[in-house]
């Protein structure tokens, strides 16, 4: 199971699939080295565009 802060659902809904996928991610491999990436460009293979995004968003607000 996963649990999510209420903001997240507060962004644009190709976020909050990345998102939701990072923690998918994160029930097979823990922390964020070459491994995890890998997994998590499988499933999104935008993923690091939309990381980049995100962070971007975040330092914005």
């Amino acid at each position: 199971m996963i649990s999510l802060p209420w903001a997240t659902f507060q962004l644009p809904i190709h976020l909050v699939d990345y998102v939701v996928a990072h923690e998918l991610a994160h029930g097979r491999v823990s922390g964020h080295g070459p491994d995890y990436w890998q997994l998590l460009g499988r499933a999104l293979p935008e993923c690091l565009r939309l990381k980049a995004e995100l962070d971007e968003l975040g330092r914005r607000v």
